[in-house]
């Protein structure tokens, strides 16, 4: 899975590392900052998929606007 993409695609359309975070259950916005980055690029599955589950519900609602 390209972490990287997928966390891009979110912040462009207005989602921040911290909320990133917050709703798909990471300890801290640095997490999310590593796996952007490059330094991380494997993560807990449940996180993973809450994180695949939330760039198709942002993708989706700010798509209809």
């Amino acid at each position: 899975m390209n972490w990287k993409q997928l966390i891009a695609d979110m912040q462009a359309r207005g989602e921040t590392m911290q909320t990133i975070a917050d709703k798909c259950g990471f300890a801290s916005s640095g997490h999310v900052h590593n796996l952007a980055s490059g330094k991380q690029s494997d993560l807990k599955w449940t996180i993973g998929v809450s994180m695949i589950d939330l760039h198709k519900r942002v993708m989706r609602r700010k798509a209809r606007k």
